[in-house]
């Protein structure tokens, strides 16, 4: 009979119990609304509490928690009956579809949807690794933030930032403060403080002070490095890839500058084309100092060296003649003009369409004069950077002017397009 009595206790404590822990689970699943609802699915042990004022529960162990799609995985939880939130330590996972953010603390907003991670926190999905120390994740909106050292990792480049938004649905990304983007396939960092990127639409822009740096090898073994800046970056990734620089563009490289309104940079051809009042200074030789100018120029080079540069609408080229005698300058002008290099040296050059040169003349290195030659067509062509031989083609005009003119009056010869510019562009890495 006394063994009866006891197996009718214990069988009335743990009904109490079961009874006691069905209350606890639904105070939280029946104060809320349904889509609200978060079931915990796991934990090594709960304990019932009054936290500030408000009902909670303090999950331990192995905690696994489920919103809808959402599962969220922890070492400890506390989840508040009233706000429905849930503060989360120890390796915090959320998995939202393919997206897995973690972080070493958490909070979980049930209402809103929304979820923060704290310390190391990485973020993972099928198009981008990111990692940042403060993450925030709008489940609803399909929306991330970070700040705080952002890197952010993809097969191609390697971005980080103070801080980045990332719209998950339109795969597109904008990020602020101090951005760097290095791309590993053609080895050009780029610099900014504002940057979007658009993966479906293979397009992205920086702006704010932005600038391009690509650090290369040339043919000799020598550094060779690549500046550009400009108001605003554009990049185009398609069968082409395509850099755009718009507004006071100016670069750098390697014996070579050039100011335009617009640069267009194909990274995969090494190729340049400047519109918008484009202007370029190139070196050939020791020290001497060359400008090109017109409505348009492209410039090809082969192993980062100089290759050819067309000039097309008002071409014009200047160069000093001398440089002890600094008022004297060779010039050409045209509707079009190739430049072509050999060995980084100016090897010949062709003027198409009402051409025009003027060249200074020396005789065992003393000054002789000058010509001016017109024709249809100019061909000049240079041993060691210098003019070695002029042919003008159809409709040739040409006269010589002695020395004793011109001496002390050079300026008054120059030609009705000279614009010779001192300002030439440097800028710091």
């Amino acid at each position: 009979m006394q063994r009866n009595k006891s197996s009718k206790f214990r069988l009335a404590e743990f009904l109490t119990a079961i009874i006691f822990t069905y209350l606890i689970n639904s105070n939280f699943l029946f104060a809320q609304n349904e889509n609200n609802v978060v079931i915990l699915e796991h934990a090594d042990s709960l304990i019932g509490d009054i936290i500030d004022g408000e009902e909670a529960r303090q999950l331990i162990g192995n905690v696994k928690l489920r919103h809808g799609n959402t599962i969220i995985t922890c070492d400890r939880a506390i989840q508040f009956r009233k706000s429905n939130r849930i503060s989360m330590e120890g390796v915090v996972e959320i998995h939202d579809d393919t997206l897995r953010m973690v972080g070493m603390r958490g909070m979980y907003y049930a209402n809103e949807r929304v979820a923060e991670a704290f310390e190391r926190v990485l973020l993972e999905d099928p198009h981008t690794t990111l990692r940042a120390a403060y993450g925030k994740y709008f489940m609803n909106d399909k929306k991330a933030y970070f700040n705080g050292n952002v890197v952010v990792e993809d097969t191609a480049s390697v971005l980080t930032a103070d801080e980045l938004t990332y719209f998950r649905d339109e795969q597109k990304s904008i990020a602020d403060g101090n951005v760097k983007i290095v791309n590993m396939k053609n080895g050009i960092t780029i610099f900014g403080n504002h940057f979007e990127d658009y993966k479906k639409k293979n397009y992205s822009k920086v702006t704010n002070k932005p600038k391009i740096v690509q650090i290369d090898t040339n043919s000799i073994g020598e550094k060779d490095t690549l500046i550009v800046t400009a108001a605003v970056l554009e990049s185009y990734r398609d069968s082409l890839e395509q850099l755009i620089a718009t507004d006071s563009v100016k670069i750098t490289r390697d014996g070579l500058a050039a100011e335009a309104g617009v640069c267009i940079y194909f990274t995969d051809t090494d190729s340049i084309i400047l519109k918008k009042s484009p202007f370029v200074w190139y070196e050939t030789g020791k020290h001497e100092d060359n400008q090109v100018s017109g409505e348009s120029i492209f410039i090809k080079l082969k192993n980062r060296r100089l290759e050819t540069v067309y000039i097309h609408g008002r071409a014009v080229a200047i160069s000093r003649a001398d440089t002890v005698l600094v008022n004297r300058f060779n010039q050409m002008t045209g509707q079009q003009m190739i430049l072509q290099f050999v060995d980084d040296k100016i090897n010949k050059i062709t003027v198409i369409s009402t051409a025009t040169s003027l060249y200074y003349l020396f005789e065992d290195r003393k000054p002789n004069g000058m010509n001016i030659t017109t024709g249809d067509q100019i061909e000049i062509t240079f041993r060691d950077g210098k003019i070695d031989k002029i042919m003008a083609i159809s409709g040739v005009e040409g006269k010589y002017y002695p020395e004793k003119m011109i001496k002390g009056n050079e300026n008054d010869y120059n030609l009705p397009e000279f614009n010779w510019r001192i300002n030439r562009p440097e800028i710091k890495y």
